[in-house]
């Protein structure tokens, strides 16, 4: 028998509805969960994707933190449906932390929301079960609270009890998808795409869209009523079922529940608040009607913003009333039912701008306006004394000048070139000169006559006063002859000793990455020997070259099965030359200081009794600003006293340093406690609350 199970709103959540609140992976990337055969997870896949995507994403609305709305490719507009008293929005009484009170961001606030969910289920033979979940899912990456809100699209199917040891092929109305069973007819694949911290539009590029409505009959305001099963529209593939084959099955139906509330809201952009003397300009876009600026007690009044007939800008000059200038102002659309409103920082212009950049092939001229006092400096030219523009003759200009002002504020300008010659094309080098050969200090301050050289008169041997031995000659001593002095003999020269010298392109790394040394300033090396003296041993390449690499292990692996002793002292290598008859140096060394990550539990870790376990955390490396690949994961422990310590999982930390491990069920066992330790050497300790 085939049917469409209705998701009751009063059932459970896990029955009813929901695809699982989870801390959710913040990655701008796929993140995809499949369960089932061990061997054949290649087979549980997304098959077929959805290349009619989500189109439009509105502003984000400052009561929530989330966008306004999103739009789909036929000009369906959805907002998140926030009324725990109206049935349509499918909000359920345990979801909210206070539910006698209005909802209220972020001390009132459900973990998660949808702009759309939709769901169809089928029943198996034998009395299994196949669940479909389509939805764009407002959440959290870790906890309610400002900053930590994402948006994402969501595939889920969940096969319970259907056959075993198989493989099960799906089509839903916005692709197709594989998924592999186990021995007990179990098997699921989920799809996110794409949580991004404050990032809204990455939804954009999940599967979801268009948005799933009634074909027919829809409450009006609204995509259908999720406790209503119905027929729907939307499909980009006009396959508006959940189908399954596989093991002899061939089923489908074309009955699904749908919620999502149609936008009325239009939200608001707030661009731009500037101060200007005791004025502040406050710019806004909108597809709203009436937007105002709520005043600040002591600063300024609430005050409308003004618009263009047909136009969707919206502008205020606000009289400030006070010395004070607020840091914020606040923008709401008070057309939205219920408002919608967005905060901008106010920001102070920079008091001067540079109105002229030029060059002509010889003079580069600069000018420039300022509010804030002359002169202004031109970095790298000179002064500006007023506003007139300024020459200087330079034959390389600048691509762009800056100027700058006594009180720090700058402005910068790319430069124009209005004219110039062609420059000159390669000259022929001028040839060198020709090497005048050695010169030789002859030690009484002068320099031996060069017999060759043309312009040296040749000495008359037979001229007055030249004969030595003429003693006729006046002034002139005969000259004795005297034996030629023989040159003492040297021994050969005897190489000097090698010298190592050590270094390393940097001295400080992290787990899992490298670093290249440097032994070529040694003197005196014909062969070169590296070698590790302490710190957590480290893989060589080319370790008898002058320039080698070593890579730091990572400190644990996810494979570990037991918590591993993490040493993360610095790590102290050595070099010794050999020189050129065999004599080795003395060893040179050279230090590397590990980088290590810094790991941190989040509070809300829970065991829940047969629910689930669930534990989040952050890791960080200090001062390293870039995307670590590979990333960064973890391994958690259960370390509750008086059991044998056991592995509870692993987590990979997402690019903004969060992690995340959830278990459903939970373990046997309860967890009291956990030790999480990073591939990149940091490790934390924690307590798990229990309920």
């Amino acid at each position: 028998m085939l049917k469409a199970r209705l998701l009751q709103p009063r059932e459970p959540v896990a029955a009813r509805r929901r695809p699982g609140r989870r801390s959710v992976a913040t990655l701008a990337a796929v993140a995809l969960t499949a369960t089932g055969a061990g061997a054949a997870i290649a087979a549980t896949e997304v098959t077929e994707k959805n290349l009619d995507h989500l189109t439009a994403v509105g502003p984000v609305n400052a009561e929530h933190g989330f966008p306004a709305w999103y739009g789909d490719s036929t000009g369906t507009r959805v907002e998140l449906c926030l009324d725990l008293q109206n049935p349509l929005c499918g909000l359920l009484p345990e979801e909210i932390p206070a539910p006698e009170s209005p909802i209220s961001f972020p001390e009132n606030f459900p973990e998660e929301a949808f702009y759309m969910l939709a769901g169809s289920e089928l029943d198996l033979p034998g009395g299994g079960s196949a669940t479909l979940t389509l939805g764009l899912e407002a959440a959290f990456s870790n906890a309610v609270t400002a900053g930590d809100q994402v948006v994402f699209g969501r595939q889920r199917i969940v096969v319970k009890e259907g056959p075993a040891n198989t493989t099960l092929a799906f089509q839903h109305p916005y692709g197709k998808v594989t998924v592999d069973t186990d021995a007990s007819g179990d098997g699921r694949l989920v799809e996110d795409i794409s949580p991004a911290n404050g990032n809204f539009t990455t939804a954009l590029k999940s599967n979801i869209g268009p948005f799933l409505k009634w074909d027919t009959g829809a409450p009006e305001g609204y995509l259908g009523n999720p406790d209503v099963e119905h027929k729907v529209t939307g499909s980009p593939s006009n396959f508006n079922q959940f189908a399954v084959t596989g093991e002899g099955i061939n089923l489908s139906t074309d009955l699904f529940t749908v919620q999502g509330k149609i936008a009325t809201n239009h939200g608001v952009q707030a661009d731009q608040a500037m101060v200007n003397g005791n004025m502040i300009d406050v710019f806004a876009t909108s597809g709203g009607t009436q937007l105002h600026v709520e005043g600040q007690e002591g600063m300024f009044a609430a005050t409308p913003m003004v618009t263009d007939d047909g136009s969707n800008r919206f502008y205020a000059r606000i009289q400030l009333t006070g010395d004070t200038v607020p840091t914020q102002v606040k923008i709401t659309n008070i057309s939205d039912q219920p408002a919608s409103s967005n905060i901008v920082d106010v920001t102070k212009p920079t008091g001067i701008s540079v109105t002229q950049a030029t060059y002509d092939g010889t003079q580069l001229t600069v000018a420039a306006n300022s509010a804030v006092g002359w002169p202004l400096t031109v970095t790298g030219l000179g002064d500006l004394p007023d506003t007139q523009a300024v020459s200087w003759p330079v034959k390389a200009p600048p691509s762009k000048v800056t100027v700058t002002a006594a009180n720090g504020d700058t402005a910068s300008l790319p430069v124009m070139v209005t004219a110039g010659a062609a420059t000159p094309i390669g000259l022929d080098p001028v040839d060198p000169a020709p090497d005048p050969g050695p010169v030789t200090d002859t030690g009484d301050g002068t320099t031996p006559t060069d017999p060759t050289d043309p312009g040296t008169d040749p000495v008359d041997p037979t001229g007055p006063g030249t004969d030595p031995g003429d003693p006729s000659d006046p002034g002139t001593d005969p000259v004795t002859p005297t034996d030629p002095v023989e040159p003492a003999p040297t021994d050969p020269e005897t190489p000097a000793a090698p010298e190592a010298v050590a270094s390393a392109a940097s001295t400080s790394l992290a787990r899992g990455s490298s670093a290249v040394l440097d032994g070529s300033a040694s003197t005196g090396a014909t062969a070169f020997t590296w070698s590790q003296i302490s710190g957590p041993d480290v893989t060589w390449k080319d370790e008898t070259t002058a320039k080698p690499t070593v890579t730091v292990p990572y400190a644990v692996k996810t494979s570990d099965t037991a918590p591993a002793t993490i040493n993360n002292e610095p790590i102290k290598l050595q070099l010794i030359v050999t020189g050129e008859d065999g004599t080795q140096s003395a060893p040179a060394t050279v230090e590397l200081e590990l980088q290590t990550d810094a790991v941190t539990i989040d509070a809300g870790a829970r065991y829940r009794q047969g629910k689930e376990f669930r534990v989040n955390g952050t890791s960080t490396l200090a001062a390293n600003t870039a995307i670590l690949t590979p990333a960064t994961s973890v391994v958690i422990y259960d370390t509750t006293p008086g059991r044998a310590v056991k592995k509870l999982g692993t987590a990979q930390v997402d690019t903004l340093g969060n992690w995340s491990l959830r278990m459903r069920p939970p373990p046997s066992q309860a967890v009291s406690s956990v030790l999480v330790q990073s591939t990149r050497g940091g490790s934390a300790t924690g307590t798990v609350s229990n309920r």
